[in-house]
């Protein structure tokens, strides 16, 4: 079980040179992977009743990780808790993971138990690190072009997400990091 928080920023411009940019920083590629996600919702949830994030707080994610450089794949089912504030922030987030042996065979199995498939989001990241902070760039295939940074528990520096931000406006890298951005990513993003 993994517990931690993360913010999610739109970037500005093109990736290729954000990527640069964030070279030019002292940052060092560690890792490249292609994330294909299937998101899963059980067949009785209203969901005309219900906004994004009450909707994505029910999914059952079928995932499928091929890390580029390694040559492997790996294939998990994943399920997120998450605690949110009045805001609609989440606070706290809990991923549990049970690795499979096969993507489709879990969908089958999802369908027969009663779930029915929502959406797929495939996207390519490549992992960053500076100084023990961690960020990750997310080309979305057909969508936006992101990073990710997520809280490390055993970190006192980054251990929060009012850190992360405050790393992330240090950095000053192009980022759509408006306050309605931080509060929107916050939480639209899993």
């Amino acid at each position: 079980m993994k517990k931690n928080n993360e913010v999610t920023l739109r970037i500005k411009g093109d990736l290729e040179n954000f990527k640069k940019k964030l070279i030019e920083k002292g940052y060092e590629e560690y890792d490249h992977f292609i994330l294909d996600d299937i998101f899963m919702i059980p067949n009785n949830l209203k969901i005309e009743e219900m906004s994004t994030r009450e909707i994505i707080s029910k999914a059952v994610i079928i995932r499928k990780v091929e890390v580029i450089d390694k040559r492997e794949i790996k294939q998990d089912l994943v399920y997120k808790i998450k605690k949110f504030n009045n805001k609609g922030e989440i606070l706290e987030q809990t991923s549990i993971r049970l690795k499979i042996l096969d993507c489709e065979d879990a969908e089958k199995f999802m369908t027969a138990i009663g779930y029915k498939r929502i959406m797929n989001i495939i996207e390519e990241d490549y992992e960053y690190t500076k100084d023990n902070f961690y960020l990750t760039t997310k080309d979305i295939k057909d969508g936006d072009k992101l990073i990710e940074a997520e809280t490390q528990i055993n970190d006192s520096n980054y251990d929060t997400i009012d850190k992360i931000k405050k790393k992330l406006i240090e950095e000053n890298i192009p980022l759509d990091n408006g306050k309605r951005s931080w509060r929107r990513c916050d939480y639209m993003y899993v």
